[in-house]
């Protein structure tokens, strides 16, 4: 408990020292890893007394990252070629049931739970996709999902350095396999046509780390495909294709759901594809270029992605790979390419033996406020991994940086629809209704003084009412007061559509 208090304590002293209008559109999110059950579930079965507890804990971490002041769940949905959902292109996920393939008690679904949960709470659901990963093991599954995807498969054994280290077996889908890239396009259409998720994001693994160049693997792919691109270029080509290929699915089945990916936390080639853009080196040490092979400027130059979130799991006092200058470089990509950053920040130093709290969450403060003042024309963003570590520390989050609600990021590239104002605003006693304006659409809830008059409310940094007015986001007609905004108040209703931007507002009394 004194940990906690001292945790608070620091928080007010930065809100204190940071005080300013505050930021009305903000990514806010957490990664839930499923993987392991890392974050969630906690326990497996195919029985439904072990479904029941699943939902359980959904709800009860669901609580807990809507009190820390956060706004977006990247949901874990696919691991290992695998389905925290119901699909019949690949089996359910072993970290659910205890055993690959097993289906859960009943007609329980994680993912429409989780959307459910999440939009109950106003906050978006991301579906977070390993797009190639297969296993970690040399022995095939055998279930009848998986007997199709053999053909489709590359497997890579390391070669231990000394006697000491093991030999680690990576399996995964071939980017260089036609059939593999649309396989993963298939699942990908499968999650966003029957899922209401409002955004569908990749993790940083592509190829296997260090896979060797030259003659095997995939060797006699590359020449048969008669490229004119080196062996690497090709793979980062392959790569190239399949975020394309799933970037103009998403267009086509539902504009709307934002595409993101989440790569390592130094890009640009160390210099390599940045001087094809203009761009500067960024600081750091770029390793996913040439060891696993993506590039994601070319992601950003055409146009495939919404929003990018590099794992710069670094300190702002790291010696090679110092935070602010990280993420000042991508903040100004993004802004270049007309996309929005979101940095993903660990939190891993509490998995840690004597990990200090008070200094990992006033190094986590300090980062949001660089994303913050750095964001230029782009919308500020952070996604904290993992959830299991915002359990305890919550309140300091909530204190220190999100004291006040935002909303999600409005990605203006996409075309906006005007819904016109809600109709049939009523107010009885704590609870606002409305009559739906749209299926689409979501809406933003103010509470504005009495003695202030529009022209007071209005945002002098953002669009519309300013954020200190929001009282949340509901994704249904209705919205629930708190007591202490029950009196003294009038009150505004904004149709908000799922591309993020907010419309005319209808007010009451």
């Amino acid at each position: 408990m004194k940990r906690i208090i001292c945790y608070l304590l620091i928080a007010v002293t930065f809100i204190s020292i940071h005080a300013q209008e505050p930021v009305k559109r903000e990514m806010r999110g957490v990664w839930v890893a499923t993987i392991y059950g890392l974050d969630w579930p906690s326990v497996k079965g195919t029985d439904t007394s072990t479904a029941e507890a699943q939902r359980r804990s959904m709800t009860d971490l669901f609580d807990r990252m809507q009190r820390a002041g956060l706004n977006a769940i990247m949901f874990q949905v696919r691991t290992f070629s695998d389905a925290m959902y119901r699909s019949n292109l690949e089996p359910w996920a072993a970290a659910l049931t205890g055993q690959r393939g097993s289906a859960p008690a009943g007609d329980w679904d994680p993912l429409q739970f989780a959307i459910e949960e999440c939009h109950k709470r106003g906050m978006e659901l991301h579906a977070w996709v390993n797009p190639f990963r297969y296993s970690t093991s040399t022995k095939p599954y055998t279930d009848k999902y998986d007997s199709k995807l053999r053909p489709m498969l590359l497997t890579y054994t390391t070669r231990p350095k000394s006697k000491r280290e093991k030999a680690k077996t990576y399996v995964i889908l071939d980017p260089g396999n036609v059939k593999a890239r649309q396989h993963v396009v298939n699942v990908c259409r499968d999650i966003v046509s029957r899922y209401d998720i409002d955004g569908l994001i990749f993790d940083d693994y592509f190829y296997p780390d260090r896979l060797p160049l030259g003659a095997g693997y995939d060797y006699n792919e590359w020449k048969k495909s008669g490229s004119k691109l080196s062996q690497a270029d090709w793979r980062r080509e392959n790569v190239n294709l399949t975020v394309k290929a799933v970037g103009e699915m998403i267009k086509e089945v539902k504009p709307h759901v934002a595409f993101g990916i989440s790569p390592a936390g130094v890009g640009g080639g160390n210099g390599v594809s940045a001087s094809r853009y203009e761009l500067e080196a960024c600081h750091g040490n770029d390793w996913m270029y040439d060891r696993i092979y993506c590039d994601p400027l070319a992601w950003l130059d055409s146009g495939d992605v919404d929003y990018i979130s590099p794992q710069i799991y670094w300190n702002r006092d790291h010696k090679s790979n110092p935070y602010t200058p990280i993420a000042t470089w991508w903040s100004k990509v993004a802004d270049r390419f007309g996309r929005h950053f979101y940095a993903s920040h660990s939190l891993t130093e509490f998995d840690k033996a004597g990990g200090d709290g008070v200094i990992t969450w006033k190094e986590r403060t300090k980062q949001v406020e660089v994303n913050r003042n750095n964001a230029g024309n782009s919308t500020p963003g952070s996604i904290f991994y993992a959830a299991r570590n915002i359990r305890l520390f919550g309140d300091f989050l909530s204190k220190a940086v999100y004291s006040s609600p935002a909303l999600p990021p409005s990605y203006d590239w996409k075309q906006g629809n005007d819904p016109g104002p809600v109709t049939k605003l009523t107010r009885k006693n704590d609870s606002l209704t409305w009559r739906p304006v749209d299926n689409l659409c979501r809406y933003a809830v103010y509470a504005i003084p009495i003695d202030h008059d529009d022209l007071d409310a209005m945002s002098v940094n953002y669009g519309g009412y300013s954020a200190g007015y929001l009282l949340g986001m509901t994704y249904n007609p209705s919205f629930t007061l708190p007591k202490e905004k029950l009196k003294g108040y009038r009150y505004a209703v904004t149709p908000i559509d799922r591309n993020g931007h907010e419309w005319e507002p209808a007010i009451i009394d």
